[in-house]
């Protein structure tokens, strides 16, 4: 199907625009090689990438930050794990025509490597299968790594989106099928081994893993990544039947079972974990109360105005907050019926949800430099030895853009850190660079974050939070003195920017958002670009 979209002088080098051919929408691009052509949507959950941002080659999703090539519409990082089928572009004198084949899909599947045991007798160790695990595997085989993959996971699962177990899967907006990132037959077909089995033990020394039934692995290269272990609640009744944490899958189908019959349910801990919960669970019809040791949700991490915009929204949804109060029983005879907080009050509650962080899950790890909260220390290739790499939740690596050694619990950072640990293992790494990016869905609300921690105390703020839409910048110390080192907000391109220009060292300072707060960041991408 071919059709003619624009005039040839209707786009501006680094500009791209929306187009119709046929019932297919497209996306137009122009770079300064000419016109390129791709689907409109996203591979990764259909967002929009007309909202998102063109820097150079890099054509970044407003939504989730995937990152594809303009030039031929390669993914470039995660997550998605699909690239972007490239149409055909064709000039006929001031006319630009493109044509979309009729069996097209929307995605394509970026080429890998077969496994081949006479040309790489190498084999990689892989501890863990969520995001870092997942993402590793597959680069892996996009970096023409043809050895032996060996992936471990105490999960007997496929890998799958883990942050949807307290988005929609938990209120039941979405079916358990849509879970997995990859099918069987994928990783069989990839030479992919998944192993089941819990590690007790890994060396760094000698690269070997020992699983719980004794057998012990040892590999040319190992990178760990079993991510975080969630905490516990350490009060009376902690115990009783209908008390959870979410983490995974199964944590969640627990969550689920018990919902059968439940009028209430009483949400721990105020994270954007334990308010993803609450707006699920709300969804599912039940009376929830939220509980947290904070007197503002966030305030301490993100300033009082979106915390309080936060609570706001969820009181709006029906949701109870008891803030600034901590749990000193949870009731019950057996199963849970109640939770009793240090004023002496009472919740009633047919169910607990726990949600008050994690920890690197690294107990088992001998002879890493481990840091006072369990992280491994790695370097700028994420190594942790020669041989030994950390992903994801348990890695302390030097962020490029700051210069201070930083952990983030970030689904996305964790298949970027999997993806730059397979290049480097198979030899075509480079210093991890990547802008840590987090995303969270509050009913129709979708929040962003950029960069890393700053302190609330020195933020300017464009727009207002109470109106959901706004823009926060945040900066080292607390003193807005210098240039941002993160942004929260609502709106999904000016964060998209932010981290392009974060990546390009190119971010406004303080006195130029003081200035103007509304300052469009987009723009200043496109004139940095055109720059360059």
């Amino acid at each position: 199907m071919e059709a003619r979209v624009a005039g040839v002088h209707d786009l501006a080098v680094g500009t791209m625009r929306k187009v119709a051919v046929g019932d297919r929408s497209c996306l137009l691009v122009k770079t300064a090689t000419g016109f390129h052509a791709y689907p409109a949507q996203c591979p990764h959950y259909h967002g929009p990438l007309e909202l998102g941002v063109l820097d150079g080659e890099r054509l970044v999703c407003p939504w989730h930050q995937a990152v594809f090539s303009a030039e031929d519409g390669d993914l470039l990082e995660p997550p998605s794990f699909f690239g972007l089928p490239s149409y055909q572009v064709r000039r006929d004198g001031d006319d630009v025509y493109v044509t979309v084949p009729d069996d097209d899909r929307g995605t394509r599947a970026m080429p890998m490597t077969d496994l081949d045991l006479q040309a790489d007798r190498r084999t990689v160790l892989i501890l863990g299968a969520g995001a870092a695990g997942a993402g590793a595997a597959e680069a892996l085989r996009q970096a023409g790594f043809a050895g032996r993959i060996v992936m471990i996971s105490a999960e007997d699962r496929l890998p799958y989106d883990r942050p949807n177990c307290s988005k929609d899967l938990l209120s039941g907006a979405m079916p358990a099928s849509w879970m997995p990132l990859r099918s069987a037959a994928f990783y069989e077909k990839r030479g992919i081994e998944r192993l089941h089995g819990r590690v007790t033990a890994a060396d760094v020394r000698s690269r070997t893993l020992t699983l719980e039934d004794g057998v012990v692995l040892t590999g040319d290269a190992l990178l760990l990544a079993p991510g975080g272990a969630p905490r516990r609640l350490s009060v009376p009744g902690a115990e009783l039947d209908g008390v959870f944490t979410l983490r995974s899958w199964d944590d969640c189908e627990s969550i689920v079972a018990a919902l059968e019959g439940a009028r209430s349910a009483v949400v721990i801990g105020a994270s954007f974990i334990g308010l993803e919960v609450a707006a699920s669970l709300r969804h599912r019809d039940l009376d929830v109360t939220v509980v947290a040791l904070e007197e503002v949700p966030f305030a301490r991490l993100f300033g009082p105005g979106v915390g309080t915009a936060l609570r706001t929204l969820h009181e709006e949804h029906g949701v109870g907050f008891r803030l600034g109060r901590t749990v000193t029983a949870l009731d019950g005879d057996g199963r849970v019926h109640g939770v009793t907080l240090d004023d002496g009050s009472e919740l009633p509650a047919d169910i607990v949800v726990v949600g008050i962080g994690v920890q690197p899950a690294t107990g088992f790890v001998d002879g890493a430099l481990t840091l006072s909260d369990g992280a491994l220390s790695v370097d700028a290739h994420l190594r942790v030895a020669p041989g030994v790499w950390a992903a994801g939740d348990i890695a302390a690596w030097p962020a490029a853009h700051t210069g201070l050694r930083v952990r983030i619990e970030h689904w996305r950072l964790a298949l970027q850190h999997g993806r730059a640990a397979a290049f480097d293992i198979a030899g075509r790494g480079a210093p991890f660079a990547g802008v840590p990016f987090f995303w969270t869905q509050q009913y129709d609300t979708r929040l962003g974050y950029a960069g890393y921690a700053g302190d609330p105390a020195g933020a300017i703020i464009a727009g207002r939070p109470q109106d959901r839409d706004f823009l926060v910048y945040y900066f080292p110390g607390g003193a807005a003195s210098d240039r941002p080192c993160g942004i929260l907000g609502t709106r999904d391109t000016q964060i998209a920017a932010f981290a392009e220009l974060m990546r390009r060292d190119s971010l406004p300072t303080a006195d130029e958002l003081r200035t103007d707060p509304e300052l469009d960041l987009a723009q200043r991408l496109r004139t940095r670009g055109s720059a360059s």
